[in-house]
């Protein structure tokens, strides 16, 4: 797959070598803040030279788009991008496990791939990459099934950024639909991994507490509290009504 940078209403494809590069010379972050969730901005329109593109978060992409961040600007954070000058090589979100296992609710999830689904539609990811750290796919649909976010391995893909409240520590990340409505939160600082939730697809609701997995919407009010599970996905099947669990594959 290609990515696509916005250069006003126009889409240029950039090749995975080139990506690949930018990726790496911004330390895998926004060049401004560090954020972990990117879009690809064209310094230069229409190149494909990796010196001349570099990594934005949603909001600091869109300041760049407006020329509210002029070229000079640019530059200056792309020379010098906040992961590496405070040297975070691999990105901000830094993880201190070496096994791909999270934790939601109360419940152990092993095994990289999808963990939430319906009708198989992976809804969360995650994926461990021992030199890159945490990898996180995810699609934010809206009550009224809207996609409104969508973001694969790390980059945002689709959804217009300004109504989202994005921040990163360290090893924390938290994505609002707007203050006190948190979509995704993401804790590192402990091993395993902890993400609480709310998400939405079909008109199905998964609340991912402090304490357990809640599902209610098609399939009513069922509930995950304790326990690991290992290589395998919940699943929301919205004809049958039925909630199952799937292998990850």
């Amino acid at each position: 797959m290609k990515a696509e940078s916005r250069v006003g209403e126009v889409m240029v494809s950039i090749p995975e070598p080139v990506r690949r590069v930018v990726r790496q010379q911004a330390g895998f972050g926004c060049c401004r803040c560090g954020l972990p969730i990117y879009e690809y901005h064209h310094i230069v329109k229409n190149s494909r030279n990796p010196n001349e593109i570099m990594l934005l978060c949603p909001n600091h992409h869109h300041e760049a788009t407006v020329g509210a961040m002029n070229e000079e600007e640019q530059r200056l954070w792309k020379d010098k991008p906040d992961n590496l000058r405070r040297g975070f090589v691999h990105g901000k979100l830094k993880i201190n496990q070496e096994k791909p296992h999270i934790v939601m609710g109360s419940t152990i999830f092993v095994g990289e791939g999808r963990i939430i689904c319906v009708d198989q539609e992976a809804l969360v990811s995650l994926r461990l990459d021992e030199n890159y750290g945490l990898q996180l796919s995810v699609r934010l649909y809206d009550k009224n099934d809207n996609l409104v976010a969508e973001i694969e391995n790390n980059e945002w893909i689709t959804g217009d950024p300004l109504p989202w409240d994005l921040e990163a520590g360290f090893q924390t990340l938290r994505i609002r639909r707007r203050i006190g409505d948190i979509s995704l939160d993401i804790n590192a600082r402990r091993s395993p991994i902890e993400l609480h939730a709310d998400i939405w697809r079909k008109g199905q609701n998964y609340k991912i507490s402090q304490t357990a997995l809640f599902v209610n919407g098609v399939v009513v009010q069922a509930s995950i509290i304790g326990g690991t599970i290992e290589g395998l996905c919940l699943n929301i099947d919205t004809s049958r009504r039925d909630f199952s669990v799937i292998p990850r594959s």
